[in-house]
């Protein structure tokens, strides 16, 4: 009988030789086993093999989880032709099941919806049935004892599977009759080294006495062998653990639904002590996988346990040499299983412990073969900082020792204490006066003390004024010398930063300068310079470059002198996290974990930001706390802008009541318009004054540990409540219907008079009810539509009690005390008002269920808006557009941006797919209605970590396209691949690269890096010509990424896609940023301007669209810019609310002056009017001036040098007195300085 095996179960293979084997010299000549390893690539000679043995073979067993898409697609060309009995396991192949009389059709008359679940309840219905009925009925049982022989795929289960199918469908009787199946508990008690399992925890201790005087660590692992046998592993992690800990070992074979109440009986209870922290070995989510579950069960049950929660992982995908060679760590699949679904659990301290040992070959079955080891460095990093972890839940408070970390970036005295929309100074103060309370020993600091030892005391990295440094720490070089020769870059950091101790925070005695302080059993202290501002021509170098000695022995002397119990890194972001290393699965070579050693590392990050926040969890084994936004508010007019906003109102009035007079009104507004560089056409002009005075402002800083007051969580709920969601209608939508209007008609014709009366309306009813708690005697609800009102309102009200709340200093101690971190989703506060209130671990939105079907309307909005605009203008459609993908505004929008380039390429989300199997159906071109548009997508290093799956999608699409039948005119991705292939194959590629190559459209970093390294270069100001930055854009982000080319440089290729770009686009998808307010718009959306530029040798059209507000929005990047300006930097609400915060406002202000001159290097869409503007703000404006020179003088220096650079790059033309005059000013404020100190 021939027998085929596809499998990917690595104990399946060896056990299925050893079966083959013991059968083939008891009974010889009667089985012809063939076996296939499903995760390996084949070449074209096993390939075929492989087909022809799947044809002719009686009984095929197919098992494909996770296999490359050439595997699938050759097993299918086999199954096609196969007239055998085919076994799925799993998901893969399910419909051309055929086992006796028992098929898929069979099952899913059954069942129309086949899921894992449905399989599962066949399977034991047929166990039941098949034992008493013949026929289809034993099919289905035997169907289901094959499956539970494979499950648990030791040699006897295999041998007796083996015999089954031989005896059943090969009709061989002489084989020994199968046994029955060994299969083992759902979940129990179980000692990995044997498998034994025990009836309850009693039986347990007889065999592992319990020592009350050792703490409890609950382990979680598989009872099964599927895909990979664990317990041997397991059990030499359970064995290194129990020298100082008490080990509860807990098997897990069937799902948590069923098993919930089981294994919350063994964790809560079985010890009658409480667990001190739990490691979870298993992949996916806790409480839910593939065959379904309850994860919200899951996290429950977690949060009782409240001890911390730890996911280390085994890859069964790569073998340790290969992980340790490898750039990218853990495959794709694993990041998925192993890292993503159990963050959002609220798991910490994802990294492998175990991989597959080099295989060993198999001549008789011309197979390799290979099993699991532990990589021993990876579990002496888990068990110290196990026992770390622990040591927070049993150590007092006061003998703690806690390491604060802030930063200095760019280093000198103007950038302290730095961090996204935090208000470090006064944060830092809050966190220490709860530390004191809770018992920690030291003496809180007010932030004026604490400014004042900063800047005047000059404790900074490479401070500008002071250059004695008394009050900083002194740490001797000769401990570090010698460790440092055990650092395997060893060679490269002296090569890079000369001998010990450096040149950068050293001094001549040989010492290092750590910049910080010791206040009890606190320090507090600024993290180390990366060195490209101290050395700039380092800003064009590799962004793998090593860290220098100082940044080392800062971390070192944190351990080693210091000896800190923990670190908490304060605000978005650091630097650490983007050391050199993994991109995730890191190992003791990667800088991120050696720095951190085996010390809790905590992380307040902004809750909005789950891209980098992502980065900092997995990269430093950051147990992140998250802190939320600050409240926004509507920016209003101001000014002029105000009393143009008043003639336009007065002109429609008159063009009613005086026409006589509307011409004169009308002449006076053109007037003040163009004095305001506004549009010339007054509904332009109106439309762009409403977005103004509609645009939601950050209303200064946060603070740590400060909630929004009664007037703040006022103003968000107004804001939410402007947009229908889940059934929850727009107050102003619920008032336009009474009136008898389509609020969307108004908005698509800018019906302002009529949207600014419904918003008053609006507003009134929100005052009205959260004043008074109902609308009784509220005159501005006559007709309205009163349950659905109360309905919105009352969900507005929830919204205020939770935004009231503010757990973030909570969240803070309970994770210095060991406790669990309960985790929400990280992101944009108007989108996902659940994200309040903040103090809880973040996790990223769920890959697999990008994009959303809402998220996908909007691309698709997104992509004709733009495509409409180009048509406009050049009255054809584009050849090609280039799109920033950014992992930020994935997660946040649920895949916007990605939807865009589904659409511009005529793809769709299939109705037929999963969050398992994501499908997409290609439109058809008469359906579509125009070309299908090329797209060259940008990628940052954030979104190839968090969305490798996409990233598989997308070039699988590719690969479809290429193979359509469409004609050039109708396919202008399959134009242009054609192109590119003629060129590739010139160049001597064989066809089948340069088809690969041809069809590629993802670029990026290469792997391991991150950014373009345009920010370094604008930040130190070491560049002459605008064609440097393009360049240098070119030069970090053509690397490929397709199906067989991962972070790759293909000469030319990258190139030769922007030749043929004429629409540049990106979205700003969230109110906390401007186009001005954030560097990353200039980096990216105008470093590939740049690049387009040189290439063509001309400018693409360049398009943001806003998807903030009422309606998508595509426009030009210059009108973009200039709402940036006009809403935040020259809004004196705006100014007002930074100024608030003593040093931080013309901190975070003089950000926004050196984004300027990004995007004017980049776009050269920086119009004249506003360098003009923020001169006479900022300098001329005397009152303004006195109260930044007070707020932060060091920053304030900033601005004016970099007004100065804007002049002397030529995009500002100046006149020699304003020069004069920015000029005086400095050296006024630098004397002043120097003079104080």
């Amino acid at each position: 009988m021939k027998i085929t095996f596809i499998t990917v179960s690595t104990p399946g293979i060896k056990n299925l030789i050893e079966a083959g084997k013991e059968i083939n010299k008891n009974h010889p000549e009667i089985l012809d086993l063939s076996i296939y390893y499903g995760k390996e690539e084949l070449d074209d000679k096993k390939a075929k093999q492989m087909i022809e043995d799947i044809k002719n073979s009686h009984l095929v067993f197919v098992d494909l989880m996770g296999s490359p898409s050439s595997v699938v697609k050759n097993v299918y060309i086999g199954l096609q032709e196969c007239n055998g009995n085919i076994i799925p396991y799993g998901s893969s192949a399910r419909e051309y099941m055929r086992l006796g009389s028992f098929t898929m059709d069979s099952m899913k008359s059954q069942n129309k919806k086949m899921d894992m679940a449905a399989i599962e309840k066949m399977r034991n219905t047929a166990e039941m049935l098949g034992k008493i009925m013949p026929g289809k009925m034993r099919d289905m049982r035997n169907y289901s004892n094959i499956m539970k022989y494979f499950k648990v795929a030791d040699k006897s289960n295999i041998l007796n599977m083996l015999y089954l199918m031989m005896r059943d469908y090969g009709n061989i009787k002489e084989l020994p009759k199968p046994l029955e199946p060994r299969e083992v508990e759902e979940a129990g008690i179980c000692n990995p080294e044997n498998m034994r399992f025990y009836k309850n925890y009693e039986d347990y201790e007889k065999d592992f006495p319990f020592d009350d005087k050792k703490p409890i660590v609950a382990m979680l692992f598989y009872g099964h062998t599927y895909p990979t046998d664990t317990s041997s592993c397991i059990g030499q992690i359970k064995s290194r653990i129990e020298e100082f800990a008490n080990v509860l070992p807990v098997a897990v074979s069937g799902t948590f639904a069923k098993n919930e109440e089981k294994l919350r009986e063994i964790i809560l209870k079985s010890t009658k002590r409480s667990v001190d922290l739990m490691l979870n070995f298993m992949s996916f989510r806790f409480g839910a996988g593939p065959m379904g579950g309850n994860s919200q069960a899951g996290i429950d049950l977690l949060k009782e346990v409240d001890a911390p929660y730890f996911h280390p992982y085994f890859m069964s995908r790569r073998t340790v040499k290969e992980w340790e060679d490898s750039i990218q760590g853990c495959s794709t699949s694993e990041v998925l299983i192993s890292v993503m679904l159990p963050e959002l659990d609220g798991c910490i301290e994802t990294y492998p412990v175990g991989a597959m040992a080099e295989p060993k070959y198999d001549m008789e079955f011309d197979i390799m073969t290979d099993e699991l080891v532990i990589i021993d460095e990876r579990v002496d990093k888990l068990i110290s900082r196990i026992k770390s972890y622990i040591l927070l839940r049993k150590k007092e408070n006061k003998d703690k020792k806690i390491a604060i970390i802030c930063y200095n970036y760019p280093p000198g005295e103007s950038n302290l204490f730095g961090g996204a929309f935090l208000d470090t100074f006064t944060s830092v103060e809050n966190i220490l006066k709860n530390l004191r309370a809770s018992g920690y020993n030291l003496n809180p600091l007010r932030k004026e003390e604490l400014m004042d030892i900063f800047t005047a005391g000059g404790v900074v990295n490479s401070g500008k004024y002071s250059d004695d440094w008394e009050n900083v720490i002194k740490y001797k070089d000769k401990e570090y010398k010698e460790e440092l020769k055990e650092n395997p870059d060893y060679e490269e950091i002296i090569k890079e930063w000369g001998p010990v101790p450096g040149t950068i925070m050293s001094s001549d005695n040989n010492e290092f300068l750590i910049p910080g302080i010791v206040e009890g059993n606190i320090f507090l202290g600024l993290q180390p310079t990366r060195g490209i501002h101290e050395e700039i021509e380092r800003a064009y170098h590799d962004k793998t470059l090593p860290p220098h000695h100082q940044y080392l022995a800062f971390y070192k002397w944190i351990k080693d002198e210091f000896k800190a119990d923990a670190i908490i890194h304060v605000g978005t972001h650091g630097t650490l996290e983007f050391l050199k290393g993994k991109e995730c699965g890191m190992s003791g070579n990667c800088y991120p974990d050696r720095l951190l050693a085996d010390i809790p590392h905590m992380y307040l990050y902004y809750s909005g930001n789950p891209s980098e926040s992502t980065i900092a969890k997995r990269r430093s084994h950051a147990n992140l706390i998250g802190y939320q936004p600050p409240v926004f508010i509507q920016g209003e007019l101001y000014g002029d802008y105000s009393k143009l906003m008043s003639m336009i109102d007065n002109y429609r009035q008159s063009l009613l009541l005086a026409p006589q007079t509307s011409k004169d009104i009308l002449s006076d507004i053109l007037e003040l318009g163009e004095k305001l560089n506004m549009p010339k056409n007054i509904d332009e002009m109106e439309s762009e004054l409403y977005r103004m005075k509609k645009s939601l402002i950050p209303k200064g800083l946060h603070v740590f540990g400060q909630g929004y007051n009664q007037e703040e969580v006022r103003e968000y709920a107004k804001g939410l409540l402007r947009y229908n969601r889940n059934g929850i209608f727009s107050i102003r939508e619920l008032i336009a219907k009474t009136k008898g209007y389509d609020l969307d008609f108004l908005l698509d014709n800018d019906q302002y008079e009529v949207i600014k009366e419904l918003d008053e309306e609006a507003d009134k009813i929100i005052d009205y009810y959260f004043e008074n708690g109902e609308l009784k005697n509220c005159e501005y609800v006559d007709k309205v539509n009163k349950d659905e009102l109360v309905k919105s309102l009352e969900y507005g009200q929830r919204i205020i009690k939770s935004s009231q709340e503010n757990h973030e200093i909570e969240g803070l101690l309970r994770v210095l005390e060991g406790r669990y971190n309960p985790v929400k989703l990280a992101g944009d506060i108007y989108r996902h008002p659940e994200i309040l209130p903040a103090g809880y671990n973040l996790y990223q939105f769920d890959p697999r269920l990008i994009p959303t079907k809402t998220a996908y309307m909007r691309g698709e909005k997104i992509c004709l808006n733009t495509l409409e605009a180009y048509k406009r203008e050049e009255d054809s459609y584009p050849l090609s557009t280039a799109v920033v993908l950014w992992g930020l505004e994935t997660s946040r929008t649920q895949g916007e941006t990605f939807s865009q380039i589904l659409s511009y390429l005529g793809v769709n989300i299939a109705e037929n797919g999963s969050e398992w199997e994501p499908k997409y159906d290609i439109i058809p071109v008469k359906e579509l209605g125009r070309p299908r548009i090329d797209v060259t997508i940008n990628i940052c290093g954030f979104f190839r970590d968090m969305f490798p799956n996409l990233i598989t999608s997308l070039n699988e699409i590719f690969e479809r396209l290429w193979n359509l039948d469409e004609d050039d005119e109708d396919n202008y991705f399959k134009r242009n691949s054609k192109r590119l292939y003629k060129r590739l194959i010139d160049e001597g590629y064989d066809e089948k690269e340069a088809e690969q190559l041809a069809i590629s459209r993802i670029f990026g970093p290469k792997e391991g890096s991150y950014g373009t390294g345009i920010t370094g270069i604008i930040e130190t100001k070491n560049w002459e010509e605008e064609e440097q930055l393009g360049k240098v854009y070119i030069d970090n982000l053509q690397h490929v990424y397709n199906g067989k080319v991962r972070g790759e440089k293909v000469e030319g290729l990258y190139e030769e896609n922007l030749k043929t770009v004429e629409i540049i686009s990106q979205i700003r998808s969230n109110h906390e940023y401007e186009i001005t307010d954030l560097d990353h718009y200039y980096e990216y959306f105008g470093g590939l301007s740049k690049s387009v530029e040189m290439v063509k040798g001309k400018k693409a059209k360049m398009y943001i669209t806003d998807t903030t507000g009422d309606r998508i929005l595509s426009e030009s990047i210059e009108k973009s810019i200039s709402r940036g300006i006009r809403t935040r930097v020259l809004n004196p609400k705006w100014i007002d609310g930074m100024l608030e915060h003593k040093y931080h406002g013309v901190q975070k202000i003089a950000d926004r002056f050196e984004n300027i001159m990004g995007l004017a290097a980049t776009t050269n869409s920086v119009e004249e009017w506003i360098y003009d503007d923020v001169y006479n703000s900022y300098v001329e404006n005397e009152e303004l001036r006195q109260r930044l020179v007070e707020n932060n003088p060091y920053a304030y220096m900033d601005i004016l040098e970099q007004m100065t650079e804007y002049y002397n790059r030529g995009y500002w033309d100046a006149d020699k007195e304003k020069i004069d005059k920015i000029k005086e000013l400095y050296l006024e404020l630098e004397g002043n300085i120097e003079e104080n100190l």
